[in-house]
């Protein structure tokens, strides 16, 4: 079995702030996922604001406490066969087959879950799902864009549809129809978001990934980043005012206290069981 805190050791205290707190818990689950990403032949890359984080910043930005990945879907399957198995005991694997509450038509596939920290939406009363602070995973699927009107056409379809299921449904039937190699999120809203913004992945652009610096370590991100990147935030290497560059998120994150579930660890007998042994 592999001793993951020796080969990633858990250094959330050392943050100087809380949402540096979090981001060093994020961080090592990131590590962790590469580590095992690695040793599987799974491609993963870096997506969304992490990636722009990973080119601009070299590592989070500053404000962020979320992180997002991406990969295929049969890279999505063989990540499950091989790699979950072999996560440690407080990182928790969730999708809707291992979390009865966590719902099958969510915007995220997928997400790591640290067990000993709480990522609390402030407006999601009654949620039953771990949240756990997290890395998301975005499943891609084959795919096609012709052209713009194509787009629009499509846009006013699903405008029709206001039950996410239901557009995916529409999507998955048009996909196999497919005359171009696209790539686009299988996460529903961010596909129709995607079709409208244009936030999709090409082949071309994903190619055949590069390896990046983020903070002390390095990670996967689309060959062609900067097309990908220009397209989806327009120039995203210039920061925004000072009053934007907080968390976009409405949460409550908490690296030391866990959510309410059943898969949870607390860190006070974490630390106290390490004291016992130094």
């Amino acid at each position: 079995m592999l001793d993951f805190q020796n080969l990633f050791p858990d250094e959330r205290e050392k943050g100087e702030t809380p949402l540096r707190q979090c981001q060093l818990v994020m961080l090592r689950m990131l590590k962790i996922f590469d580590y095992l990403c690695i040793k599987h032949d799974v491609k993963y890359f870096l997506t969304g604001g992490t990636l722009i984080g990973a080119v601009r910043h070299n590592g989070f930005i500053p404000w962020d406490d979320d992180l997002d990945v991406g990969m295929t879907r049969d890279d999505y399957e063989k990540f499950i066969q091989y790699a979950v198995p072999e996560l440690p005991d407080d990182i928790f694997f969730q999708n809707p087959q291992t979390d009865k509450y966590y719902p099958p038509n969510s915007n995220v596939e997928a997400r790591l879950r640290d067990k000993y920290s709480s990522y609390t939406h402030i407006n999601g009363e009654n949620k039953k799902w771990h949240e756990g602070l997290q890395v998301d995973i975005f499943v891609y699927d084959r795919s096609f864009l012709p052209h713009n009107f194509f787009v629009v056409t499509l846009n006013k379809v699903l405008k029709r549809f206001n039950n996410n299921l239901k557009r995916a449904r529409v999507l998955k039937a048009i996909s196999k129809y497919s005359p171009l190699p696209l790539v686009y999120s299988s996460n529903y809203l961010q596909y129709y978001s995607a079709m409208k913004h244009g936030t999709f992945v090409t082949k071309r652009e994903l190619g055949s990934l590069l390896r990046v610096k983020f903070e002390d370590t390095e990670v996967y991100v689309p060959e062609s980043w900067d097309s990908y990147l220009k397209r989806q935030y327009g120039n995203y290497m210039k920061l925004p005012p000072p009053e934007k560059r907080i968390s976009a998120h409405d949460v409550i994150a908490d690296p030391f206290t866990p959510c309410d579930h059943t898969e949870v660890l607390c860190w006070k007998d974490r630390t106290h069981k390490e004291s016992q042994y130094s």
